[in-house]
């Protein structure tokens, strides 16, 4: 399958801004996946932190 020809057929060219399509599917790609992991990132809720002299406490007989 050759995408070149797909996209020239249907858009008339292969480049936009006189830069290659493939670099602008590269940068579109790393955009999805940038955008994701920022979704993911944002979307954790934070963990508890417990503090060094309470968990002595609770480890101790």
């Amino acid at each position: 399958m050759n995408f070149t020809k797909i996209w020239m057929d249907l858009f008339g060219t292969t480049t936009l801004l006189g830069i290659n399509m493939g670099f602008w599917v590269a940068m579109a790609a790393v955009l999805l996946i940038v955008i994701l992991m920022n979704v993911v990132f944002w979307g954790l809720k934070p963990q508890k932190q417990v503090d060094a002299a309470n968990q002595q406490k609770t480890s101790s007989p």
